[in-house]
């Protein structure tokens, strides 16, 4: 059983919580929402694997992102492969994009 903590308050962006995150290996989801700019964005490794909302799709871009932005995305999840496993979401946002966002970060990956 894995556990990921979706925190929504910039209070949580703290050692404090790192720590106790890491000691019951609860991944800090890290969760991108153009809508929720004060959310934090917290890329910590605390678990042996890397959980990402993905919040950020728009409807004017066939793929949800543009080809830079989904390049962004790449990086930054190959560099958390190398932590462990990764689950990346598109989510919310244009949800119609959301399924060709998935597929063209996929894409990527490969």
């Amino acid at each position: 059983l894995r556990h990921a903590l979706e925190v929504r308050n910039p209070t949580f962006a703290t050692e404090q919580f790192y720590d106790l995150a890491r000691k019951y290996g609860a991944a800090i989801v890290y969760a991108v929402d153009d809508e929720e700019p004060t959310w934090p964005q917290i890329d910590e490794a605390t678990a042996d694997f890397s959980y990402a909302r993905l919040m950020s799709s728009r409807e004017d871009e066939p793929t949800g992102m543009t080809a830079a932005e989904l390049e962004a995305v790449a990086d930054q999840a190959k560099a958390w492969a190398k932590r462990g496993e990764v689950f990346a979401y598109f989510i919310s946002g244009a949800k119609v994009r959301n399924p060709a966002a998935a597929q063209a970060l996929i894409a990527k990956l490969k």
